[in-house]
C-alpha cells in the first residue's frame, strides 16, 4: 500500500522548520474584479425570485477559492476534531489558510497545500524538503488551538466488492491484506473484483481495472453494476448523506440507501470537493454529499442546493460556486466575491480562541483514494508544492466573540485586510464525459441499518 509520509524534523532542525503557525488576521471587503465565469440570472417574476436562503455575510471577500468539506470521509466512531465542519480552506495567491464562517481568517494563507483526515482534522503544510519528507504544519486541534504538529493517521477505510458467482458482498480495509465476506446491514457501493478464498474465512480480492459499480445490501444488488464512478461515505450509513453515482453520460445523481433516486442524474463533478491528498485523488472530480438536510450541486457549472427529499431549495444558477452547509451556514460565490448564506437552523457555538502551542511531533500518514472511476481525468492540481519563502510568524490569541452570526446582514470584522490579485478561480470544474478512475468503500462489522 502506498504511503504518504509526512515527518516533522526533530531536535535543532525542527526548531528551524517548525516555527509556529501564522498569526490570524481578518479579511474583509473585496474588489470589483469580475470573474470570468460569473453567472447572471434575472428572475422572470416575483415568485420565481424567492429563494430558500438569506445572507449572513454579503458577497465581499476576494479569494481564489474557498473549500469546505462535507465530512463524508470522517469516521464517526473516531471523530476527534470538528475542524472540517467549523472552518474552510481559503486560497489566495496560490497559498492556503483557514477561514471560519464569520469571515475571520484563522490561519493566514501561507501554506503550499492541505489535507483532511478521518478524525476530522484539517491540516495545512509547507514542503521544506520533499526528498527527506520534511514538512511544516499548521492546524487547529480539538481544543480549538492553533498548533504546529499533527496526529498520526492510518487509512483503514473499507472497500466493498460484488461477487457475481456467489452473489455475495466482500469487504477489504485499505490497511489489510485480505478481505472477508460482508454481512453487515449497510447499503454499500460495490465494485467488480476477482475473489478467491485464502482459507480461514479470508479472501484474496483483486479489483477489476475498469470496474463498474452498483449498489448492494444484505447480499442483494439494489442497483445493477452499470455506474462508472461513485462517491460515498467511507464509514457512515448512506441514509445520512445519500450516495453519488455517475452514469454513462458523465452525469452524477444521488440515490438513497434504498436505491431510489433522490436527485436526478444531471449534476457535475467539481474539483473543489477535493479532501486533500491523504484521502482523496486530486485528478478526479466528484460532487459533494449531503451535510444534514442539504447538498450543493452544480448543473452545467451553475450552482444551487437540494434537500434530502430531492426538492430544489436554491436554483442552480443562483451562485457561481456553492459549498456544503454546516450548522446552517455555507460559503457561496456571487459576482466574483465570496459570502456566507444561512440555509437551515444555526445553533450558536461558543466564542473561539486560537492560541499558540510550541509542541512538535513526527507524523506518518497513509494515502487512500475515495472517489473512483474507470479512466483518469486530466485536471490541474489545486496546490503547488514550492517551499515557502517567508518565515511563519509566531501565534498569538484572538477572540472572535464579537462577530455576528445570527443570520442578519453582517460583514467580517476588518483588520489588516489581505490584498489579493484579481481572483484566479479554480474553475467550477464540470465533469466531462470522460469516466473517472474508481476504488470502492469498505466494511465495518455490523452497524444499525440506515
Amino acid at each position: 500500500m502506498k504511503k504518504l509520509t509526512y515527518t516533522a524534523a526533530c531536535c535543532a532542525a525542527a526548531a528551524v522548520m517548525l516555527v509556529g503557525c501564522a498569526i490570524p488576521g481578518i479579511e474583509s471587503g473585496g474588489s470589483d474584479n469580475s470573474m470570468t465565469d460569473s453567472y447572471s440570472y434575472t428572475p422572470a417574476n416575483e415568485e420565481e425570485a424567492k429563494q430558500g436562503y438569506s445572507w449572513i455575510i454579503e458577497p465581499s471577500i476576494s479569494a481564489d477559492n474557498i473549500i469546505s468539506f462535507d465530512g463524508s470521509q470522517v469516521d464517526p466512531d473516531d471523530e476527534q476534531n470538528s475542524a472540517y465542519a467549523n472552518y474552510s480552506v481559503i486560497r489566495q495567491n496560490g497559498k492556503y489558510g483557514l477561514i471560519d464562517f464569520k469571515g475571520n481568517i484563522v490561519i493566514q494563507p501561507e501554506y503550499d497545500d492541505y489535507y483532511t483526515c478521518w478524525c476530522g482534522e484539517v491540516t495545512l503544510f509547507n514542503v521544506i524538503d520533499e526528498k527527506n519528507e520534511k514538512y511544516e504544519y499548521c492546524t487547529v486541534d480539538s481544543s480549538k488551538q492553533i498548533v504546529d504538529y499533527v496526529s498520526d493517521h492510518t487509512d483503514n477505510a473499507p472497500k466493498y466488492y460484488w461477487d457475481a458467482e456467489s452473489k455475495k458482498i466482500f469487504v477489504k480495509n485499505n490497511n489489510e491484506e485480505y478481505g472477508t465476506e460482508y454481512t453487515g446491514k449497510k447499503t454499500v457501493v460495490v465494485g467488480e473484483a476477482k475473489i478467491e478464498s485464502a482459507g480461514n474465512g479470508y479472501y484474496d480480492i483483486t479489483p477489476e481495472e475498469n470496474s463498474l459499480y452498483g449498489l448492494a445490501k444484505k447480499g442483494k444488488l439494489l442497483l445493477d453494476m452499470v455506474y462508472f464512478d461513485y462517491y460515498a461515505p467511507s464509514y457512515k450509513g448512506a441514509g445520512l448523506t445519500c450516495i453519488a453515482l455517475k452514469d454513462g453520460e458523465g452525469k452524477w445523481g444521488y440515490v438513497g440507501s434504498d436505491g431510489k433516486t433522490v436527485v436526478e442524474f444531471k449534476c457535475d463533478g467539481d474539483m473543489s470537493t477535493y479532501n486533500g491528498s491523504l484521502i482523496d485523488d486530486e485528478t478526479k472530480a466528484h460532487p459533494f454529499l449531503f451535510t444534514g438536510d442539504y447538498v450543493p450541486v452544480s448543473v452545467n457549472a451553475n450552482y444551487g442546493y437540494y434537500d434530502i427529499e430531492g426538492n430544489c431549495i436554491v436554483r442552480p444558477g443562483e451562485f457561481e460556486q456553492a459549498r456544503p452547509v454546516h450548522n446552517g451556514r455555507a460559503w457561496v460565490r456571487q459576482n466574483g466575491l465570496w459570502g456566507v448564506i444561512k440555509l437551515g437552523e444555526i445553533i450558536e457555538d461558543e466564542p473561539t480562541k486560537y492560541e499558540d502551542s510550541s509542541s512538535k511531533s513526527e507524523t506518518t500518514t497513509t494515502k487512500s483514494s475515495t472517489s473512483t472511476s474507470t479512466s483518469t481525468t486530466t485536471t490541474t492540481s489545486q496546490s503547488e508544492t514550492a517551499p515557502s519563502s517567508q518565515p511563519v510568524s509566531n501565534v498569538t490569541s484572538i477572540d472572535t466573540a464579537g462577530s455576528s452570526d445570527n443570520g442578519s446582514d453582517s460583514q467580517p470584522v476588518s483588520s489588516d485586510p489581505i490584498e489579493t490579485d484579481p481572483p484566479v478561480t479554480d474553475p467550477p470544474v464540470t465533469d466531462t464525459n470522460t469516466p473517472v478512475v474508481p476504488t470502492p468503500p469498505e466494511p465495518q462489522p455490523t452497524e444499525p441499518e440506515q
